[in-house]
């Protein structure tokens, strides 16, 4: 079928011919009125150059990116590991949300009919169920995430940029284009993270001038980059930068009607400033509420390794064979090791089989969906806790017979009041911010007769490169995931009052992807098998709720 482009520059060719000759006339009479017609086929040569001229520079841009694309494709390795990089992670979302639609989509489908094509394509998506492409909210998700480990790791703009991380062992071997860089630097911008939104945009315009030849940075051009710069600045309260940058806008567009606004309401703030004084410097860290409570500090100091246990607090805690009480693992005793004593957090080694990991992962195929917190009808998504999950219930999947009763004999207690055991997966930045396993009354008005959870069980289903640990920040602790391992702490005193020392996170993952799989045990069912202390506890460490 013939383009539509290539149809309407034709009839409109035709149409000027055909009004040449009305105007003209008697053609067939006269030497001279037949080189006229020449001419005017000239003419039509010429302007059909230019036009198929312009439709191989797009072609060659196209089969350009396609072959980006491609080499990029048979780069890519192991899915799992490739991923587990955030940076690849995020050009990906980006690129299907973005480069797609600016290199292929808008010169095919706007300047071509190729309705039959279209057509097609779509109804081989449909076909596709589970197929869902990423939107403009994963790419913002994707931004947020990749802030998260900036403010948490302290990872500088142009380190990352280049895939450099602290120290020598991981790094994360991709880099970010111009373009990457600048759609980073706008949807921060966007949130009013003016600070790191202006390091992206000034990393973008460092790389759109230093990218190789003939390398694809769709989108983006320094004018672009200084509409969004510019008012990023004056978010940041440099008026004068922000005038400035607005000015070299106009440079490159005089006619910019946007600058023009801008360049007459940054005039008008100026001369006020030299009236009244300049305004107050905003506080380019401003915090969240929640950001500013002691706890959510001391988490991030932990994450980052700055804040540890003392060797005083280290000293008596022990590493050893132990079966429990259990008669079983007396010839197969538990790889236990102690992290903490009050409140009791201990590490299991080894407790999974190699084939049991791999029936947790083959269950959440297809199952997982994006976690909430809150209970019930009250339950919702949040950035508070960035990851997906899935539940097992133990009735429904006997294999995990083996493992309830493993956790059992190591715990002392029963699973009778137990919950479904809960399968997470955390992304890009995963992470889940300090809070607490129980809930803030005795738990029997949201468990019913099981009251509230005694005790947390995780068990790590796979080894996580950089990040990912669970932090507690009270305790100085922070724990790396090993793969087939389990952590365990009590979140309830003896008495079983809530124990508000027991405020944990999981830390935002920097490489790699986490698995882990919860089980909470709660306080009904253990009469026997954990006696309630007879002392109080009522009051102890109340002080921390509030930090």
């Amino acid at each position: 079928m013939e383009p539509r482009a290539v149809r309407m520059f034709r009839r409109c060719i035709i149409f000027s011919v055909l009004c040449f000759i009305s105007v003209n006339g008697d053609y067939f009479s006269a030497i001279s009125e037949l080189e006229k017609l020449l001419d005017v086929e000239t003419l039509i040569i010429d302007k059909f150059d230019a036009y198929l001229k312009r439709a191989q520079e797009e072609q060659d841009n196209i089969k350009r990116f396609l072959n980006q694309i491609e080499e990029l494709q048979n780069d890519r390795g192991d899915l799992e590991e490739y991923f587990a990089n955030p940076l690849n992670s995020f050009i990906t979302i980006r690129r299907l949300v973005h480069d797609w639609k600016f290199n292929v989509f808008d010169h095919v489908f706007e300047t071509s009919n190729y309705d039959t094509y279209k057509s097609s394509l779509s109804e081989s998506l449909d076909k596709i169920k589970q197929y869902k492409g990423p939107s403009q909210e994963d790419l913002q998700g994707a931004t947020r995430a990749l802030l998260r480990l900036q403010k948490t790791y302290q990872l500088p703009t142009d380190q990352l940029a280049k895939g450099v991380l602290p120290g020598e062992k991981y790094q994360l071997n991709t880099s970010l284009s111009a373009s990457d860089c600048f759609e980073l630097g706008k949807n921060l911008c966007q949130i009013k993270e003016y600070s790191y939104g202006s390091e992206w945009l000034l990393e973008a315009t460092k790389r759109l001038h230093g990218e190789p030849l003939g390398f694809i940075s769709p989108n983006v051009s320094d004018v672009e980059i200084l509409e969004q710069l510019s008012p990023a600045f004056n978010g940041l309260g440099n008026l004068k930068l922000a005038h400035k940058l607005n000015n070299e806008i106009l440079d490159w567009e005089p006619d910019h009607e946007e600058a023009l606004e801008n360049q007459i309401l940054y005039e008008s703030q100026l001369a006020k400033e030299r009236i009244l004084g300049p305004k107050k410097p905003v506080d380019i860290n401003q915090l969240t509420e929640r950001e500013q409570r002691e706890s959510f500090h001391l988490y991030k100091r932990v994450c980052q390794g700055e804040l540890r246990q003392s060797p005083r607090e280290l000293r008596n805690l022990k590493c050893r064979l132990s079966h429990q009480g259990s008669p079983y693992h007396i010839i197969s005793p538990f790889k236990m090791e102690q992290l903490n004593l009050d409140p009791y957090v201990a590490y299991v080694h080894e407790i999974l089989t190699e084939s049991e990991i791999q029936m947790f992962k083959d269950h959440a195929k297809g199952r997982m969906e994006r976690s909430k917190i809150g209970q019930g009808v009250n339950s919702t998504t949040t950035e508070i806790r960035t990851s997906q999950n899935t539940w097992l219930w133990h009735a429904e999947n006997p294999w995990l017979s083996n493992i309830i009763r493993r956790l059992e004999d190591f715990t002392g207690l029963s699973s009778e009041s137990a919950e479904p055991l809960q399968l997470i997966n955390y992304g890009i930045g995963g992470q889940y911010e300090p809070h607490y396993d129980f809930t803030h009354d005795d738990g029997y008005s949201v468990y019913g007769w099981r009251g509230n959870r005694i005790l947390t069980a995780i068990f790590y289903l796979n080894d996580v490169a950089l990040g990912g640990g669970t932090a507690f920040p009270f305790l100085k602790l922070v724990v790396p995931p090993v793969k087939g391992s389990l952590l365990i702490w009590y979140n309830l005193h003896r008495s079983t009052y809530k124990d508000y020392r027991t405020r944990h996170a999981g830390c935002p993952v920097l490489k790699g992807s986490k698995w882990i799989c919860i089980e909470q045990f709660h306080v009904g069912g253990q009469e026997f098998r954990r006696p309630c202390g007879l002392n109080s506890d009522v009051g102890k460490f109340d002080d921390l709720m509030d930090i």
